[in-house]
């Protein structure tokens, strides 16, 4: 659809329907209703009131339901999918981690939600806020029961839905036709004809962004809810979605057969235990990243939220050495999402690559080769290496979980360098100070090379 048709349809929303509801007849006999109201900042609220759109519910059907992505990427400052279903809403309207919304600059993508079993569904409501265009929604809803010949579960993004078990139940789209787009949305999706959408288990959201002009045009969603009529009890803990890597050697097909001997058993074993080194209060780490390899890439490899990206040459160099403990330093990175609080402490990039590295080199790298800084030249911020070692020391004589506080006060955007002495007892200085000591005149490694 062109943007200028696009446009005259919101107009003719607007005119003719002032809750912005748009009529979708997806099956034979349904009238299905996309109910859409919006509350604008002024007059939005913690607990999501509308004129009809009824608040959201933490007992719905979709309480013990699993959401999944199946095409697309959350963004690094994205709520888990959880936020879609445990009940908890956003403080105010620019809370990233308590909403879900797709990666900056990309086209949105498909969330699955599996109800587990086939529910009478009588409505399906979705909840958004946010100041400007990442308010509104725009969205196709598809259902299924999954009993349809070819039925695809999981389609990715080049799959075509109609021929592949699922029937388009709506289409939403809230944005207003003139004025700014920010506040509050609420849409329920009813049938007028009849109480029930339809019996499924599976519901689909196509989700596009709500302005392609603007790379931060990916909705803040804050909850899904599927109504059924009953009451529904958590089932706590719900069972996590698996987590998936996506690896891709297109541009570097010789690496295949090493990535799937070594990398991926590698990536599956280590990355569980690195999320249960790194935790804190109400954090769960991204299931579902990416790992490219680049033809012309220089360096090692970066991380960017979930997509880590690998300079080929080096991997193909270093195979047999350090190639897979290099993926594992930017799996740390993946967990670490230190970016996810605003308008909090900057954290220092010595202890963010640090706390990676001593995760790589005293964990899953050999003992014999761990790093040993030498003292008369190296400082606790050279990063990487050095700090790597140095947190090890910290470790293993403060007699306290000195690792896991550092990376929960960096997640949380409250950092400072009084966290050592709050920890310990010393200053950083003087932790410094002992580990110099510690270290005497023995031989020393002056290496410090790191990934990024």
């Amino acid at each position: 659809m062109s943007q200028w048709k696009a446009a005259m349809n919101r107009r003719l929303v607007a005119v003719f329907l002032p809750l912005l509801s748009l009529l979708v007849p997806a099956m034979a006999g349904a009238q299905i209703v996309p109910i859409c109201e919006r509350n604008e900042d002024a007059a939005a609220t913690h607990d999501f009131r509308f004129r009809t759109v009824p608040p959201p519910s933490a007992s719905d059907a979709a309480t013990n339901a699993r959401f999944s992505i199946v095409a697309g990427d959350a963004d690094p400052n994205s709520g888990d999918s959880e936020s879609l279903w445990d009940g908890r809403l956003p403080r105010n309207s620019d809370h990233p981690d308590a909403n879900f919304f797709f990666d900056a600059g990309t086209a949105g993508g498909r969330l699955q939600v599996d109800l587990g079993a086939v529910f009478d569904v009588q409505q399906i409501n979705t909840y958004s806020w946010h100041a400007s265009n990442r308010g509104p929604q725009v969205y196709q809803l598809w259902a299924s029961d999954g009993a349809q010949p070819g039925f695809v579960a999981r389609p990715d993004r080049g799959v075509d839905l109609a021929t592949s078990g699922w029937t388009m139940i709506a289409a939403v789209d809230t944005r207003p036709a003139q004025g700014p787009y920010g506040g509050q949305y609420g849409v329920s999706v009813v049938d007028r004809t009849r109480p029930v959408l339809g019996s499924f288990r599976y519901l689909l959201f196509e989700i596009s962004p709500t302005d392609d002009r603007d790379r931060f045009g990916n909705t803040f969603f804050s909850e899904i809810d599927v109504c059924d009529g009953r009451q529904h009890v958590a089932n706590w803990p719900q069972t996590p979605e698996p987590i998936e890597f996506v690896f891709d050697t297109s541009e570097t097909p010789d690496l295949q057969p090493w990535v799937e001997a070594r990398l991926r058993p590698v990536c599956e074993q280590w990355y569980p235990k690195i999320a249960a080194m790194l935790p804190s209060v109400g954090y769960t780490a991204p299931r579902r990243m990416s790992i490219t390899f680049r033809k012309d890439m220089r360096g090692v490899a970066a991380t960017s939220g979930t997509r880590i990206v690998c300079a080929g040459d080096w991997f193909r160099r270093n195979l047999a050495g350090e190639a897979a403990g290099a993926v594992v330093h930017e799996l740390v990175h993946v967990v670490q999402r230190y970016d996810r609080v605003r308008g909090g402490q900057p954290n220092p990039g010595w202890l963010v690559e640090g706390v990676a590295d001593y995760i790589r080199w005293f964990h899953f790298e050999p003992p014999g080769q761990r790093p040993r800084p030498n003292p008369a030249t190296a400082h606790y911020t050279d990063s990487y290496r050095t700090t790597a070692a140095f947190l090890n020391f910290v470790a293993e004589t403060s007699g306290g979980e000195i690792i896991q506080e550092l990376n929960a006060a960096m997640r949380e955007g409250r950092y400072t360098e009084g966290l050592w002495k709050e920890a310990t007892g010393k200053t950083v200085d003087v932790l410094w100070a002992d580990y110099v000591r510690s270290l005497g005149g023995q031989p020393a490694d002056d290496s410090n090379s790191g990934n990024g």
